[in-house]
């Protein structure tokens, strides 16, 4: 195995790069991006957490429990069969895909840290429409994040901006 950053020259980069492309074809890592989709059912957790909520309050605990894994974490906890092609190909994944995918966990992981943050105080308030309201729009605005990261993965690099993303933040 071949490590990123190693010392290596370009023939053997992109020997090995070549190596990861031809063992994603079938797998579940693309093998344009290699990146795998199996990573966002670690957000699609949380989003079902969250619009638990408001009928089960309860469901909070296990929203304070939920911690963000970084990608090769997730994979290190999966039991999926490509799970190692998915830690190794990760690092490889092209700066176009890669950059645009980590932001876009950045920012899905900051809007549920937000939006932990705003359930609690409309639960404290016992406030059950503002309470609603936060977690249906955590809720849709995490699974447009999710599409948009899905996006990424399967090679698409056309994905919202900063600004739209900060405006998802507004709950």
């Amino acid at each position: 195995m071949v490590a990123l950053d190693e010392k290596i020259g370009l023939a053997e980069r992109v020997a090995h790069y070549e190596a990861l492309v031809a063992r994603a074809r079938g797998s579940n890592v693309h093998e344009k991006t290699l990146l795998a989709t199996d990573y966002l059912n670690h957000i699609n957790e949380i989003v079902m957490l969250l619009e638990l909520v408001p009928d089960a309050p309860e469901c909070l605990e296990d929203c304070r429990a939920w911690e963000p894994l970084s990608y090769v974490d997730h994979f290190r906890q999966s039991g999926i069969a490509d799970r190692d092609l998915a830690i190794e190909a990760y690092p490889w994944s092209p700066p176009q895909y890669k950059k645009p995918f980590d932001r876009l966990v950045s920012e899905m992981n900051r809007l549920i840290g937000i939006s932990i943050t705003r359930l609690e105080a409309a639960l404290a308030e016992g406030n059950e429409d503002a309470t609603r309201l936060v977690a249906t729009r955590a809720s849709q605005n995490l699974q447009h994040l999710i599409g948009q990261a899905s996006a990424v993965i399967h090679g698409d690099r056309r994905i919202i901006d900063q600004a739209q993303i900060d405006e998802l933040m507004q709950l």
